[in-house]
């Protein structure tokens, strides 16, 4: 399974997602930092996330 941090940023007062210990992005709320890490998972284990990406 796929390991989900969300770390708070003062400065920027932004949220950045980390997956597997690699930032992936940055959202604005933590509640939107979960709901597109969970999408993220969900695309990379049904393999979506690659078909759209190529």
């Amino acid at each position: 399974m796929y390991e989900k941090e969300i770390v708070y940023d003062p400065e920027t007062r932004d949220f950045a997602m980390y997956l597997d210990g690699e930032l992936v992005g940055f959202a604005r709320t933590y509640q939107e930092a979960e709901v597109t890490l969970d999408q993220l998972v969900f695309e990379l284990i049904n393999g979506q996330y690659f078909r759209e990406a190529a």
